[in-house]
């Protein structure tokens, strides 16, 4: 639950998505389409792990993938006290820089979140290719709402930004969302959101950063009625995948 307080001492309580887990996936290079390979979930036997069917797939086709992403287990399923190193290696650090990240996200520091950290940036790291979707629940409206960092911002239409800018946004022939503001190409949201296609009902402006570190970062939030996680490719596997 997120509280806004106005310059009147009105409060505002904003029902927010809990995220549940975590999704990491991997754009195929033929088409181009965001796929998952992995599912991660905690509950209070630890932290759970799991491939998709698309990872099966995947998996015995692309040289590599299977010992970047793999789990010591015969079923393809591991339950653990710590998280899988697939994820861990993209959550954060407790150094100065990350205080910084934490702040304009929006996050508590030095308790930081790990989860909803890596959820709202996407957990990109250098030298591999995966990247994180979120697991979030819908509100009790059965709206899904998602926190995330626009890609490929373009600094000129970044530094024209005010804080009530209206975004909107588009479909590019290659199925990745671009967002709008004032009718100028602003970046693109995070592939997976290419699974949605049209449905998505409202994108909002968040935080812009102002911070020559951080770079140009823009803080969204991206709402749909539709469930994502309907989608056919985030069918869990049932067995091990064999490579």
């Amino acid at each position: 639950m997120t509280i806004i307080q106005d310059k009147h001492g009105d409060v505002d309580r904003i029902e927010e998505s809990k995220i549940s887990g975590l999704y990491l996936g991997w754009v195929v290079p033929e088409d181009g389409q965001w796929q998952p390979l992995m599912k991660l979930t905690k509950s209070d036997r630890g932290y759970e792990a799991s491939h998709t069917r698309t990872y099966q797939r995947l998996a015995q086709k692309y040289r590599g993938m299977a010992e970047m992403v793999s789990l010591p287990t015969v079923d393809g399923t591991e339950i653990a006290h710590t998280i899988p190193d697939i994820f861990s290696v993209r959550m954060p650090r407790l150094r100065p820089d990350t205080e910084r990240r934490c702040k304009f996200l929006g996050l508590s520091y030095p308790n930081i979140d790990r989860i909803a950290f890596i959820a709202r940036t996407g957990g990109n790291i250098v030298g591999d290719n995966y990247d994180i979707c979120p697991i979030v629940e819908p509100t009790s409206h059965g709206e899904y709402k998602f926190y995330c960092l626009l890609q490929e911002v373009d600094s000129n239409v970044r530094s024209s930004l005010g804080t009530h800018s209206k975004l909107q946004c588009t479909i590019t022939s290659n199925n990745r969302i671009v967002v709008k503001a004032a009718n100028s190409e602003l970046g693109l949201l995070p592939p997976y959101f290419s699974l949605l296609g049209d449905e998505i009902t409202g994108i909002e402006l968040v935080n812009v950063s102002d911070d020559p570190y951080l770079g140009n970062r823009i803080l969204v939030t991206v709402a749909t009625k539709i469930d994502l996680y309907a989608h056919q490719c985030f069918e869990l596997a049932v067995e091990k995948a064999i490579v």
